[in-house]
């Protein structure tokens, strides 16, 4: 059964403090499961190339807002690059950013976490020390390449099992494109995302993004996929793992409220 989230949860609003500081400064939260204030960390993780602006640029500000400190992963541990097709040009008048979110983009552009990613392929990397992880999509085809990455694959394997809601104290996000990262890495779990419709990737795909070699829906085992209702905004929360995931760029702020609600619980 799928669970639409439509607002958030206000209860225990010391786990994540109200957001005050103008420069953006991260704010001391509270676990009930440690007496001890410390501040809660997210990692977003990124293809080199081609990742979705909006998905990107308003789930860091968001969370940051929030008081998370927010890290940026990618493979190699180069600085990603956006699909530009977003930021600029013909494209972009159709499947472009919003003229806020490209004022976020370049913003995000000029911060140390940014420019200076973690990565991935490090041996000592691990996910295991992250509150909140997030996998966000994109139309470029590089993005399917980094979903399908082994590395990713198997940091995922070791981190997803914490996320459980019978026994774990961690939470994941996955928008659009990103869930297929979570189903190559655990495809004997019952977990269960939502994705990019057909019928809206293909209309993307009409207005000038790259065709990719398969669609999103395509690529998560049917009995483990929801496409969820016609609504503009809708996010898919899973009953066994405190996980969500949404559809596409218009979900994102509806998931981030959505993930924040799940770190809340999580942290219980």
């Amino acid at each position: 059964m799928s669970m639409q989230i439509v607002r958030e949860n206000q209860g225990n609003s010391s786990i994540l403090q109200p957001f005050a500081n103008p420069l953006w400064a991260p704010t001391p939260v509270h676990s009930s499961k440690n007496s001890n204030r410390r501040t809660l960390k997210m990692c977003i993780l990124l293809p080199d190339n081609g990742y979705d602006v909006t998905q990107v640029c308003e789930s860091w500000q968001y969370f940051l807002k929030q008081g998370f400190i927010v890290h940026f992963a990618t493979l190699t541990g180069n600085v990603a690059q956006a699909d530009l097709t977003q930021l600029s040009g013909f494209k972009s008048w159709f499947i472009g950013a919003t003229a806020e979110t490209c004022k976020l983009y370049d913003r995000m552009s000029t911060i140390s976490e940014f420019l200076k990613p973690l990565s991935l392929s490090s041996d000592s990397f691990t996910l295991n020390t992250y509150d909140l992880v997030l996998i966000p999509g994109g139309k470029d085809p590089a993005v399917l390449d980094f979903v399908h990455s082994s590395r990713l694959s198997a940091l995922l394997a070791d981190y997803i099992p914490l996320c459980s809601r019978a026994s774990g104290n961690h939470a994941l996000g996955a928008i659009a494109q990103g869930a297929i990262a979570i189903h190559r890495a655990v495809p004997n779990l019952q977990i269960k995302s939502t994705t990019t419709p057909l019928y809206m990737e293909r209309t993307s795909y009409l207005f000038g993004a790259a065709n990719p070699p398969a669609y999103a829906s395509m690529l998560i085992p049917a009995d483990k996929y929801e496409a969820g209702p016609s609504a503009s905004h809708w996010v898919y929360s899973d009953e066994k793992y405190f996980y969500a995931s949404g559809r596409h760029s218009g979900d994102v702020e509806l998931l981030c409220k959505a993930l924040r609600n799940l770190v809340m619980s999580a942290l219980h």
